[in-house]
């Protein structure tokens, strides 16, 4: 006679002695998700500590509020130090913000039984604009310090942006994906 179970993900399910792949499949289940959440922890631990060491590097570093030799003249040159600090400042704000959020909302998709939930796929594409101006700003700190004021463009300003909305398509397609099986199912 099979035994019902319950299982974690609002399913009841039947196990015969023929059947044991179901229970197989369930148990990976259950530690994709372990791991999934785990990964979710770990980067939103990382967020944070990001967001503490760019609030150190403000107030020590850029504004001065230490007796370091390596504060900001803001007299010379005022208005691009001013342009490369916002582009800085709102890049690595955009890009801490939309990752917690995304962090969340895979959380969120997780109890709905959703992994790839839909609300993340427009959280990428931000995230890859985030990221382009925040490398424009990360890439060119060194002219807070300079005198003479030239901005750049680097290689990795156009790089990772583009491999961050490539994730994003395949983001995309893995959600549209899963949507369409459950669906089906």
């Amino acid at each position: 006679m099979p035994k019902t179970y319950r299982h974690p993900l609002r399913v009841y399910i039947q196990i015969n002695p023929y059947f044991c792949n179901i229970l197989l499949i369930i148990i990976m289940k259950d530690k994709t998700l372990k791991n999934i959440r785990l990964c979710c922890y770990i980067a939103l631990i990382f967020c944070i500590i990001w967001a503490g060491l760019v609030a150190k590097y403000l107030i020590i570093d850029i504004f001065g509020c230490s007796a370091s030799p390596h504060s900001v003249d803001w007299s010379v040159n005022s208005v691009m130090k001013s342009i490369v600090l916002v582009c800085y400042l709102l890049g690595t704000v955009a890009m801490i913000t939309l990752c917690i959020k995304a962090i969340l909302n895979t959380f969120r998709g997780i109890r709905e039984n959703t992994v790839f939930p839909k609300s993340n796929v427009k959280l990428m594409f931000w995230i890859a604009l985030a990221e382009f101006i925040h490398l424009l700003g990360f890439g060119n700190l060194p002219v807070l310090w300079k005198e003479d004021v030239i901005i750049q463009f680097q290689h990795t300003n156009f790089v990772t942006p583009f491999f961050l909305l490539f994730f994003a398509f395949m983001y995309k397609v893995a959600a549209d994906a899963v949507e369409e099986n459950n669906l089906t199912v």
